[in-house]
C-alpha cells in the first residue's frame, strides 16, 4: 500500500493512539486469526510499542497484498457493523478504504476448484462488488430499506463465499449519484431498494429529498454505458418490470417486480438471492431462492418478481 492508502486506513480505523477500533488485544489477536490463522501477536509483528495498531502496520508491511487486503476488508466490514448512521465524510472514507482493501486482494489469481457450479458467478472473478442504491423520498410513505440492507449485508457476512463479496452502500440517492456511484465503484450488481410507479418510473430524490421520477428510457441508457462492467440489476420496487425490460437491453440479468410489492416480500426475496449468491449460487438459481424465501414467509407475492435475460445464456459473464 502507498503511505497515502495507509493513512486514510488508519484514520477510518482510529489507530492514531495504538488502538485498532474497539478491539482489545485478545479480541484483536482472535480477529486476525479468525480471518487469516495468523497470529498477529507473533513476535516479528512486535513493532515499536508492540500496540495494536503499529502490529497491524507491521502486518501491513510483512504479509502479502491478497492478506493485507482480506484483513482490511473484514475490518471495514466490523467498522460498518458499528456505524450503520455513518456521516457522510466518514462514508466516503469507507468507500475510498473498500476500493483500498478490493485492489488488494485482487491481485491474488485464486484457483478455487471446490466451486459447485460450472455456471457460478464466482468462478469469473476474484471479488465481486455489489452496489446498493436506495432513495425514501419524504413525500412518499417510509419503506423499510434500512432493515432490507441489514439483511443483505448479514447474509453476506454469513455465506461460504463471504470474502468474495465487497458491499458498498448510497442511500437517498439522487439521479446524479447514480453515475458517480458506478464510475467510482465498478459493481457487478447493482441492487435498487425504493419507490416505483405504475408507469414504470423509478422514483429517486429531489435536492429537497422529494420524489423525482426517472424513466425506463432513462435508466436503460445509462446502464448502456456498463455493459461490461455490470451483469445484474435487482429492481426491488414496485411496478418495475417496466424499467427492467428496457436495462436488460444492456445488461445480461435483471430482476424487476411485475406489480406492486410489500415490504415484507421484497425484504424476504433479498435474503434468499444473496443468501444463494453468498453459497456460489448462479444469479438464475438466486433468483429462484428468492421466490422460494417469499413463500417461505407465507406471503402470496412470489410471482411478483420477474428475471429478465438479455440473451438465453446460463453461463454468467463476469469479467
Amino acid at each position: 500500500m502507498s503511505s497515502i492508502e495507509k493513512k486514510k486506513i488508519e484514520k477510518l480505523l482510529k489507530m492514531g493512539s495504538g488502538y485498532v477500533l474497539d478491539f482489545s488485544n485478545r479480541t484483536f489477536q482472535e480477529f486476525i486469526i479468525e480471518t487469516t490463522d495468523i497470529d498477529i501477536y507473533d513476535n516479528k509483528y512486535s513493532y515499536s510499542s508492540g500496540s495494536k495498531a503499529n502490529r497491524l502496520r507491521a502486518f501491513w508491511d510483512q504479509e502479502p497484498d491478497h492478506i493485507v487486503g482480506k484483513v482490511i476488508l473484514y475490518l471495514l466490514k466490523y467498522w460498518k457493523m458499528q456505524n450503520m448512521e455513518a456521516t457522510k465524510v466518514e462514508q466516503a472514507l469507507y468507500d475510498e478504504c473498500s476500493k483500498i482493501s478490493a485492489r488488494l486482494m485482487q491481485t491474488m489469481i485464486q484457483e478455487d476448484a471446490s466451486l459447485e457450479k460450472a455456471g457460478s458467478i464466482l468462478e469469473k472473478v476474484h471479488t465481486i462488488s455489489i452496489l446498493l442504491l436506495s432513495a425514501d423520498p419524504t413525500n412518499a410513505f417510509k419503506l423499510r430499506i434500512g432493515e432490507e440492507f441489514r439483511e443483505i449485508q448479514e447474509k453476506l457476512q454469513l455465506a461460504k463465499w463471504r470474502d468474495k463479496f465487497i458491499l458498498d452502500q448510497k442511500m437517498s440517492v439522487r439521479p446524479t449519484d447514480i453515475s458517480q456511484a458506478l464510475l467510482d465503484i465498478q459493481p457487478h450488481i447493482v441492487h435498487f431498494s425504493g419507490h416505483g410507479a405504475a408507469s414504470g418510473a423509478l422514483c429517486f430524490e429531489n435536492r429537497v429529498g422529494e420524489i423525482h421520477p426517472i424513466s425506463p428510457d432513462a435508466l436503460a441508457a445509462l446502464f448502456e454505458q456498463f455493459t461490461g462492467q455490470v451483469n445484474c440489476v435487482l429492481l426491488n420496487s414496485c411496478y418495475s418490470k417496466l424499467q427492467a425490460i428496457a436495462i436488460a437491453e444492456h445488461i445480461d440479468y435483471v430482476i424487476g417486480m411485475n406489480q406492486a410489492i410489500g415490504d415484507n416480500a421484497a425484504i424476504a426475496f433479498a435474503i434468499g438471492f444473496y443468501q444463494a449468491l453468498g453459497a456460489g449460487r448462479a444469479i438464475e438459481e438466486a433468483y429462484k431462492l428468492g421466490l422460494a424465501q417469499i413463500r417461505l414467509h407465507g406471503i402470496p407475492e412470489h410471482l411478483t418478481p420477474v428475471l429478465i435475460h438479455k440473451e438465453k445464456n446460463p453461463v454468467q459473464k463476469f469479467v
